[in-house]
């Protein structure tokens, strides 16, 4: 309708949603000329022009609605990963299975003259990672509107997702003792004490897609080495801590759970603890490319919120034999709206304290396979070879969880992701959690102690 004033005014109903990017202009905007004309046209009747007045003034009240559309808002393939905290300009797109190596360089080289077509002067970086995972293939790429549309039209494309920030799955830091050996080595709460076998993981090798590891602190023994960096322009090295004290709580001399396993450090999240969605992937591809022997576990101690493109991602690298372990987050929420967490077929772990309490901030939910020790727990830091840290978190918990499917490997006996994660479910003490709410009621054990 129209306000007294002669401006359009409509009420958004609740139901209505535009998504639209405040800084992309509208595809075009209507004009008007004063050009005379030099015939005569003879005048409509006052009631039809009337009408037509009303018909022009609706139309000018909806047009920029129309023409203010951004290309994307047009296009179904183009999603939104279920977060707000989204990386401008930065998308993730993914090829149709299927798609064979000759049709991707085509493809690329159609992007290519796509990205040429754009001033030079747009500072949009192009083409970032490339990932080529059985089962998943795609790339990252940073690039404005305009150029995502025309990329989505292609058929060989399937979708593309905005890219998301994911962050670290830690809470508070304070001083605190050792527990979490003594309770997946027991069947009762309370042991200070780690029962396992000697072969503590030998032979296995887990991936911790996370801040990096200070692979120099003695808690490793020289067992764990640097595998790849995704985050542009930091060193290789953990500048946070948080990679390291999970990869302390996997393979440590004194805290880890398979001390003898080899610990390969892939760093995606910076000093801050935060990455990108498109970094992990990238990471994970890492992983799938140099871990696919059965013998391999992959540990990702983070998350942000639902992503199809990164839940795809750990799925098609457990399917090439690679055990993908993940933390539920500490929303204290469903973990279902949470990625990795809710990629099929991981191993997504909750968080628990020194009674067997489901931690407050841990998250829960169907998605869930089994809980383990994540409040104040004890592991190696940076700052010096023999630095340590108490923390908690889903992040503690899922080392653990990690850790003990490295052990299992070294035992021998198991030969897919799938056998892995039977074994750690089939060996867990059922009904152990209080108020699991709604979860699986699993604690992780490794069926030694009493």
């Amino acid at each position: 309708m129209t306000d007294p004033q002669g401006s359009c005014h409509f009420a958004s109903p609740q139901w209505f949603t535009v998504f639209s990017s405040p800084d992309i202009p509208p595809q075009f905007s209507p004009s008007s000329s004063s050009t005379s004309s030099r015939h005569h046209i003879t005048s409509p009747p006052p009631n039809i022009m009337k009408f037509s007045q009303s018909l022009i003034a609706l139309a000018a009240c909806f047009l920029p609605l129309i023409t203010a559309a951004p290309v994307e808002a047009q296009n179904a393939k183009i999603r939104s990963p279920g977060t707000q905290d989204i990386i401008p300009d930065s998308y993730i797109v993914v090829f149709n299975k299927g798609v064979n190596d000759a049709d991707i360089e085509s493809e690329f080289a159609s992007v290519s003259r796509i990205l040429s077509k754009r001033s030079s002067t747009q500072a949009h970086k192009g083409v970032g990672h490339k990932y080529n995972i059985t089962g998943f293939k795609g790339y990252q790429i940073h690039t404005d509107t305009a150029s995502i549309g025309e990329i989505a039209s292609s058929p060989l494309v399937a979708w593309i997702e905005k890219d998301g920030k994911v962050h670290a799955n830690a809470l508070e830091t304070r001083e605190g003792a050792t527990w979490g050996l003594g309770r997946i080595s027991h069947k009762a709460a309370g042991s200070d004490s780690y029962v396992y076998d000697a072969t503590a993981g030998e032979g296995s090798t887990v991936y911790v897609v996370d801040t990096g590891i200070y692979i120099e602190h003695e808690e490793f023994e020289g067992r764990a080495t640097w595998g790849a960096n995704f985050i542009e322009g930091s060193e290789d090295t953990d500048e946070n801590g948080h990679g390291t004290h999970c990869a302390g709580t996997i393979g440590g001399a004194t805290y880890g759970v398979a001390s003898k396993a080899k610990l390969v450090a892939v760093k995606v999240l910076d000093g801050e603890g935060s990455g990108s969605n498109s970094g992990v992937i990238g990471g994970i591809e890492f992983v799938g490319k140099n871990g696919g022997d059965g013998k391999s576990v992959l540990s990702m101690s983070l998350g942000g919120s639902f992503s199809a493109a990164l839940n795809s991602a750990v799925e098609s690298t457990i399917a090439a034999g690679v055990t993908v372990v993940v933390a539920a987050g500490n929303d204290g929420a469903d973990a279902s709206n949470y990625s990795p967490a809710s990629a099929k077929n991981a191993i997504t772990v909750g968080a628990t304290d020194s009674t067997d309490n489901r931690a407050e901030f841990s998250n829960f939910g169907a998605v869930l396979d089994v809980f383990a020790a994540g409040v104040d727990v004890k592991s190696a830091w940076i700052g010096g070879t023999s630095a340590s840290n108490t923390i908690s978190g889903t992040s503690m918990a899922t080392p653990h969880v990690a850790g003990l499917a490295a052990y299992f490997i070294g035992l021998g006996g198991l030969s897919s992701p799938a056998d892995v994660a039977e074994k750690i479910k089939s060996t867990a003490i059922d009904g152990a959690v209080k108020d699991p709410k709604s979860t699986l009621n699993l604690l992780a054990y490794n069926g030694n102690g009493a």
